[in-house]
């Protein structure tokens, strides 16, 4: 009989926090992006076939309550998974020393995802700016949202961003990459990808 009223008692105790955590109230404010769950990544492509997949270390960011979104990349956090690399695109490609940051914006319609339930998903075309390298250049992204939780949210890419080096005047720092690298070609155009969990 004891085993019984103590297996209840815990079966009554898990609902009840069960249901805590569904009645958890919606927060107000504005969004911040959780770094450590989110991931940005970028495909390069030498000698036109080989494929290499590469990532950064550290982001922030944060939607404000009208839809001003902001997304900071640190260059400095590039991760090649080979140290050399990683100088080289720091020193050559990024040059961190003079711009440390790539900063991606754009302004979301808040209202398109007011009445958006856990689990539930919508698409939407968004125009996205992005400044890296002194320039700044424009892009259409297809972008997935997902409701996680009461105060959670993910912005994923429905497809990769491809962006042209032309645009930023890395052309420079792509062809001292490949003379150090002893490359016969790197592709202008790098495929870009990304997660983003948003919390309030």
């Amino acid at each position: 009989m004891r085993i019984f009223l103590i297996f209840g008692l815990f079966f009554a105790v898990f609902l009840g926090a069960c249901s805590q955590q569904d009645s958890v109230p919606e927060a107000t404010g504005p969004w911040h992006l959780l770094p450590g769950q989110s991931h940005v990544g970028f495909i390069s492509v030498k000698k036109g076939t080989m494929i290499e997949a590469h990532s950064f270390g550290t982001l922030s960011g944060a939607v404000s309550v009208d839809g001003v979104t902001s997304v900071t990349v640190a260059l400095d956090s590039v991760e090649t998974n080979i140290d050399i690399r990683n100088e080289r695109m720091r020193t050559y490609l990024f040059e961190t020393k003079k711009y440390p940051l790539a900063k991606i914006s754009t302004k979301i319609d808040m209202a398109q995802f007011a009445a958006m339930k856990i689990g539930e998903r919508v698409t939407m075309s968004q125009n996205v700016t992005v400044n890296m390298h002194g320039e700044t250049a424009g892009f259409d992204v297809a972008l997935i949202v997902t409701r996680l939780g009461v105060n959670k949210i993910s912005v994923d890419n429905q497809e990769p961003v491809v962006l042209d080096i032309e645009d930023f005047s890395m052309q420079t720092g792509v062809e001292k990459l490949r003379e150090l690298a002893s490359l016969p070609s790197i592709t202008p155009e790098v495929p870009v990808s990304f997660s983003l969990v948003f919390e309030r």
